[in-house]
C-alpha cells in the first residue's frame, strides 16, 4: 500500500481511499489491517490512540475512533449525494460546518442520527488535546432503509422526511448513550478481533446501534411535529425542552421558564406536554437518570459524585429517584454492569 498522499480534489465522505490516507497524514503512520481497514495510529504526544477507517460496502464507510489528536483538524468534504450519518460517541468534541448554516456541535456522550445535504461543501473542525471515542458510520441515504431490510413503514416519519429531502440539514434524532450502547461501543473499540473478521463485528454493531436509534425514535418522548397546530406553540415547546436539555442537572422552576419565554405556567406545561408526551418535571428526571447511568459506568466515580453531577444534594435522594426509575439501586446497577474505563491502545498494538 502506497503512503498517504495530499489529493487536490475534495473527496466524498463515503470515499475510502481519501478518509484513510488523511487520517493517516494527521497521525503520521498507518497500516492496512484486512483489504477493508486502514488503522492510523496517532502521535507524537499529546497525539495518541488510533483511529480505524473501514469500508462496508461503496455505499457505507465506518471510522472507529479511540484517539487523541495532537491539534486541530479540519477536514474538507463535497457531499455529492444526500448522505446519513450514524454517532455512537463516549466522548467527542467535534463540529459539522456547512457554508453559513448553524454548526452541528457534537461535545458529549450520545447517538446521533443526522443528515448530510447534496451539494453543500463541508467542513469538519475535530478538536485537538481532546478524546475522540467512538463509532461514525456514513450512509448513501438511497440505500440506507433497503440495506437494513427495511421498508417505509419500519421508519419513523422523522427518517422519512429525511430521506425523501436532499436539502436537509441537520439531526434527525439524538439520543444520550444508555447503558447498552455504551458496553456495545466499548466492546467495540476494544475487541480482539482483526483483519476481516472486525469487519464482520463492527457491521453487526452498526446494524445494532441503527436499530437502537430507530427503535428510540418510536419508544422515546419526540417532537410529534404534527401534534400541535399553531408554530408559535411548537416554538414554544421547544424554546422549554432546549433550556432544560441545558439545565436539567438545576432545571428552573417552571413559572420562572413560563415568564422568561413570555407565556404563563399553565400553557407551558400544556404545550410541552402535548409535543412531547412527558410533563418537563418527568423530562428532566429522565434526563438526570440517563446520565447517571452513563457516569456509573465509570470506575473512577463514586456514586456521591454522580449524584452530585446529575444536581442532587443529596445521594439518599438521588438513589431513591434512580431506584424508582430504574428498578435498582446506584450500587445494584454499577455491579450488574461492568465499568467503562478503556485506555488508550499504544501506537502499534494489534488490532
Amino acid at each position: 500500500m502506497t503512503g498517504p498522499r495530499r489529493e487536490a480534489r475534495t473527496p466524498s465522505p463515503l470515499d475510502f481511499q481519501s478518509e484513510w490516507e488523511r487520517a493517516a497524514d494527521e497521525a503520521g503512520a498507518h497500516r492496512a489491517l484486512s483489504r477493508s481497514i486502514v488503522r492510523s495510529m496517532h502521535s507524537p504526544l499529546p497525539g495518541s490512540g488510533t483511529t480505524d477507517v473501514l469500508r462496508l460496502d461503496d455505499d457505507a464507510l465506518v471510522n472507529v475512533l479511540n484517539c487523541v489528536l495532537p491539534r486541530m483538524a479540519r477536514w474538507a468534504y463535497d457531499t455529492q449525494e444526500p448522505l446519513i450519518m450514524l454517532r455512537a460517541s463516549l466522548a467527542c468534541d467535534v463540529t459539522f460546518r456547512y457554508g453559513g448554516k448553524v454548526p452541528m456541535v457534537f461535545n458529549h456522550p450520545e447517538v446521533v442520527l443526522a443528515c448530510m445535504p447534496k451539494g453543500l461543501p463541508l467542513v469538519v473542525d475535530i478538536a485537538g488535546g481532546s478524546r475522540q471515542q467512538g463509532i461514525v458510520a456514513i450512509f448513501r441515504a438511497s440505500t440506507f432503509a433497503a440495506r437494513y431490510g427495511l421498508r417505509d413503514e419500519d421508519l419513523p416519519a422523522e427518517v422519512r422526511d429525511a430521506l425523501a429531502d436532499e436539502a436537509s440539514i441537520g439531526r434527525i434524532a439524538s439520543f444520550p448513550l444508555d447503558h447498552r450502547a455504551a458496553a456495545l461501543v466499548a466492546d467495540t473499540l476494544d475487541t480482539r478481533l482483526h483483519g476481516e473478521l472486525r469487519v464482520v463485528q463492527v457491521a453487526g454493531r452498526v446494524a445494532e446501534l441503527v436499530a437502537f436509534a430507530l427503535d428510540a425514535m418510536w419508544t422515546q418522548p419526540q417532537l410529534r411535529g404534527t401534534a400541535l397546530h399553531l408554530r408559535r406553540d411548537l416554538d414554544l415547546a421547544q424554546a422549554a425542552q432546549a433550556r432544560l436539555d441545558r439545565d436539567y442537572r438545576r432545571p428552573p422552576r417552571f413559572d420562572e421558564l413560563a415568564r422568561e419565554l413570555g407565556t404563563n405556567q399553565n400553557k407551558l406545561k400544556a404545550v410541552f406536554k402535548e409535543a412531547f408526551g412527558v410533563t418537563m418535571a418527568d423530562y428532566c428526571l429522565e434526563r438526570r437518570v440517563r446520565e447517571a447511568q452513563l457516569l456509573l459506568l465509570e470506575a473512577s466515580l463514586t456514586i456521591a459524585q454522580v449524584a452530585e453531577r446529575v444536581g442532587y444534594e443529596h445521594q439518599s435522594s438521588f438513589a431513591a429517584a434512580f431506584r424508582d426509575r430504574v428498578g435498582m439501586t446506584p450500587r445494584d446497577y454499577r455491579q450488574h454492569r461492568a465499568p467503562i474505563s478503556l485506555p488508550l491502545p499504544a501506537v502499534g498494538a494489534r488490532a
